[in-house]
């Protein structure tokens, strides 16, 4: 059984989180913003726990987008980048242990050097693994995706994949950051804001949505147990006339 009794059957495979609230959450106790990313940290240390009990199968946060990491303050930014190597040298023995595949999304290639090596160690020492995926998106936005797999796509002389709607969506996944990454199945906002805000434009197409007021740092495995506990009782049509009980694919 997962958490909160639900059968694993209706536990989604895939599930995004925006964790947002980290710097209103150290604004409240008049701590430095970059207290709050720490908490925050901690935070997505114990939901990986909580997650991989429950039997989710991906889980993909969005750690940093694009438009942070152009318009913060260069200190904030700073403490981020060495917040994420320094967590994931940390975590290395626990993402052993727990078998954690991790990987990043984004432009990767615009982080400083420190922290893209530390990334690319990490990816390349857990793809073996063989549990719970946990995938950063870094310097990432949904947009800059999409504009970047139609920038990075060839001419074709044999035009035959593209003569179907099926085909030229599959020419796009080809050329996404991950081309093997799934739909999300269930997306996750934290700190009141109702929008998506640029995540994941094209995986979260049909993904169910889950907006709490929680700021980030207290995200537990109680509000985690609330969003699947909803996400069982939805039906999800995609288009079409559901067919089977609530939390299956329809």
């Amino acid at each position: 059984m997962a958490g909160a009794g639900l059968p694993r059957s209706v536990v989604p495979r895939h599930v995004g989180f925006i964790m947002d609230g980290n710097g209103r959450w150290a604004e409240e106790r008049n701590l430095p913003r970059t207290e709050g990313h720490s908490q925050g940290a901690e935070a997505l240390r114990q939901m990986i726990r909580d997650a991989n009990d429950r039997g989710i199968a991906e889980v993909t946060c969005y750690a940093l987008s694009t438009e942070n990491f152009q318009r913060r303050p260069a200190q904030e930014i700073r403490f981020l980048m060495d917040l994420l190597a320094h967590h994931l040298r940390q975590e290395r023995e626990e993402m052993e242990r727990m078998q954690v595949r991790f990987r990043a999304i984004g432009r990767l290639e615009e982080l400083p050097d420190q922290t893209r090596e530390t990334i690319e160690q990490a990816t390349i020492e857990t793809e073996g693994n063989d549990g719970i995926v946990l995938r950063l998106a870094v310097n990432y936005g949904g947009r800059a995706e999409i504009a970047d797999a139609f920038e990075s796509q060839a001419p074709r002389q044999d035009a035959t994949l593209e003569s179907t709607d099926e085909g030229r969506e599959r020419r796009v996944i080809e050329h996404l950051y991950e081309p093997g990454m799934p739909d999300l199945d269930l997306l996750i906002r934290t700190g009141g804001e109702i929008r998506i805000s640029n995540f994941l434009l094209w995986h979260c197409s049909y993904a169910e949505l889950h907006f709490i007021p929680i700021l980030w740092p207290d995200f537990c495995a109680d509000h985690l147990d609330v969003a699947l506990e909803e996400y069982a009782q939805r039906v999800r049509r995609f288009g079409s006339i559901p067919t089977t009980a609530p939390g299956g694919d329809a």
